[in-house]
């Protein structure tokens, strides 16, 4: 089975397919890659959990990076911090076994990892030329969206528990991405 069968797969056994005709591509191409990425560099074996868009949400941790240009994003990874770590370790095998520095340090390595891959399809596909701001780091994360955006939460499930990732496309670009 090649990595494109693996991604569409697990793909198929969540509700991305039902969803997808309401995503704009960007957001399309954000969710597939990133199940191409966290597959590649974490593992192999996950469930994508049902894909939500909401208005509001409160992260127990903001590890977050914003995707510059048009379309604008924020991106995030949330979850609870004894997942985050085995998340961490997984992907860095560096022997984290706490929510410290290094862990964060590792997810937010992740979270720069897959969205300097993502920016770069884009561009070879030639929908978009992104650039990246620096990960941050703060306590906790509280977006609420204006009318016209929507957060888009994919939890992607594995052994230890389930990781969310959000996007939020900033309102007024999804036109230009489709």
């Amino acid at each position: 089975m090649t990595n494109d069968d693996l991604v569409l797969s697990i793909l198929d056994n969540s509700n991305y397919n039902e969803i997808s005709g309401s995503m704009t591509e960007f957001v399309r191409t954000y969710v597939e890659k990133l199940v191409t990425d966290v597959s590649l560099y974490v593992d192999s074996s996950i469930v994508v959990e049902n894909i939500e868009t909401v208005d509001k949400y409160k992260a127990g941790q903001e590890l977050s990076q914003d995707i510059t240009g048009v379309p604008s994003a924020y991106s995030a990874i949330d979850g609870e911090p004894d997942v985050l770590v085995q998340f961490a370790e997984q992907y860095a095998k560096l022997g984290i076994d706490s929510f410290d520095i290094l862990a964060k340090e590792a997810l937010l390595d992740f979270l720069n990892l897959h969205n300097g891959l993502f920016i770069v399809l884009l561009s070879k596909l030639n929908l978009c030329e992104l650039s990246l701001n620096a990960p941050k780091q703060n306590e906790y994360l509280n977006i609420t969206t204006e009318v016209n955006g929507k957060i888009t939460i994919i939890p992607i499930r594995f052994a230890f528990g389930t990781v969310k990732f959000l996007l939020y496309e900033l309102p007024g670009s999804e036109d230009l991405a489709k």
